[in-house]
């Protein structure tokens, strides 16, 4: 009877171990749709004051002189064409990454977008599920656009098949080792290696939901 179970719970931890790289990617989708992961997308600044109007008027002359170019948020939005990365949009504000530096709170009316993506940036369009997921597995190199993961959690998914691949070769080989210990009628070493395996697939699963 023991035995039964045992094959019970190596099989429906395989099955389980498959259905959750299934459950992985929908949820990644979801948190997408939520909000909770983003992606970054490139764009570039425009300048509240065009450079050539600086010296124009005292005016002009006063305010630029007056401003800390060593803020980053003030740089950008002096300085044209700019690449730079944006978050997280809200309420017509955003955060930008320039380098390892970051600006909060930075008007999404100063930043210039290529094709579509203000609008998948916005949030008024998003992607569907197989576009998400064809997005995540395109090398970051030949995403258009240049696109980048807010978070890498968002490929969680590719670590769990990864996780359930090695649980299927194992278990290929320990179901191996079970018909050549049954067909040899060692009873003792089937039992050694049945119980192993049932305590590596307990294991192997729990690892793997911790996780993930």
């Amino acid at each position: 009877m023991w035995r039964k179970v045992a094959f019970i719970i190596i099989i429906g931890t395989m099955i389980f171990s498959v259905s959750d790289y299934f459950f992985t990617m929908r949820d990644s989708y979801n948190k997408y749709l939520e909000g909770e992961y983003y992606f970054q997308y490139r764009a570039t600044t425009r300048p509240v004051m065009d450079p050539d109007t600086w010296f124009d008027t005292i005016e002009n002359f006063e305010q630029v002189s007056s401003l800390d170019f060593s803020d980053t948020k003030t740089f950008l939005l002096y300085e044209p064409e700019t690449e730079v990365y944006a978050i997280k949009p809200h309420d017509g504000v955003c955060t930008v990454i320039y380098g390892s530096q970051t600006a909060e709170d930075f008007p999404i009316y100063n930043l210039r977008f290529e094709g579509n993506d203000e609008e998948y940036f916005n949030g008024t369009k998003q992607l569907t599920y197989e576009e998400y997921i064809d997005l995540l597995n395109t090398p970051s190199a030949e995403r258009p656009n240049g696109i980048k993961l807010g978070t890498n959690d968002m490929t969680d998914y590719k670590n769990v098949l990864k996780f359930s691949i090695i649980m299927v070769c194992v278990d290929a080989f320990l179901f191996l080792l079970l018909f050549l210990f049954h067909k040899s009628d060692n009873d003792v070493l089937f039992d050694i290696a049945l119980i192993v395996g049932t305590l590596y697939n307990i294991f192997f699963e729990i690892i793997s939901a911790v996780m993930f």
